[in-house]
């Protein structure tokens, strides 16, 4: 993290296959973004029937397992302008809030910046309670980037597949992120076990040949 005055500063940039004006509207739907966070686990979203507008808010209960924390709160949009990016404004918690950007390389590709601000830790605390502070900084924004590339780069390559987003962004992603890494893990273990089933039946098939 990096100091700013009162506050502390992480953030992660993306860079992906979508224009400027495709990227924004990718990061406008909050909810898919940040459901692809593959350790935030949410339990409640409530987002108001305007949409994503200047003074809206989302109600939001997550378990974040990266830090085992959970809270209920409500974020608040702030700094909103068309093409260029968002601030969500938490309600509670050491971190303050999440700023999303667009930041355009060309006019064919841009990148995307989530920023998160937090409060300072309080110098004169107790050190226990400023331990305690600092266990509530969000480890999971590089894993977080790394995801939604994925993502992107995933529905660049297969998005012309009947279905195929319509089951990436409703079905999977509305899965638990430990339901999700399980079914990863079962897929590639059935995957594995099919292929070996081919190497054993090549080999026999070879035999038999002779």
């Amino acid at each position: 993290m990096v100091s700013e005055p009162n506050q502390e500063v992480a953030w992660v940039t993306i860079a992906t296959p979508l224009t400027p004006a495709q990227l924004f509207v990718f990061a406008c739907d909050v909810e898919r973004l940040f459901r692809l966070n593959p350790y935030l686990q949410i339990h409640l979203w409530e987002a108001d029937a305007n949409g994503l507008i200047e003074g809206s808010q989302i109600k939001i209960k997550y378990l974040n397992e990266m830090n085992g924390i959970t809270r209920e709160l409500v974020m608040t949009v702030s700094g909103f302008k068309s093409g260029v990016g968002y601030t969500l404004n938490y309600s509670e918690g050491l971190k303050r809030a999440t700023e999303v950007c667009i930041e355009a390389k060309n006019e064919n590709s841009a990148d995307l910046l989530i920023k998160d601000h937090y409060h300072t830790v309080g110098e004169n605390l107790p050190a226990s309670e400023q331990e305690a502070q600092l266990a509530e900084v969000d480890r999971s924004l590089s894993p977080w980037g790394v995801a939604i590339r994925q993502h992107l780069l995933h529905l660049q390559r297969w998005g012309w597949l009947p279905l195929y987003r319509t089951v990436r962004e409703w079905f999977w992603l509305n899965m638990p992120p430990r339901s999700r890494r399980i079914s990863r893990l079962l897929i590639w273990i059935t995957a594995l076990e099919f292929f070996a089933f081919l190497f054993v039946f090549l080999i026999y098939w070879i035999e038999y040949r002779r």
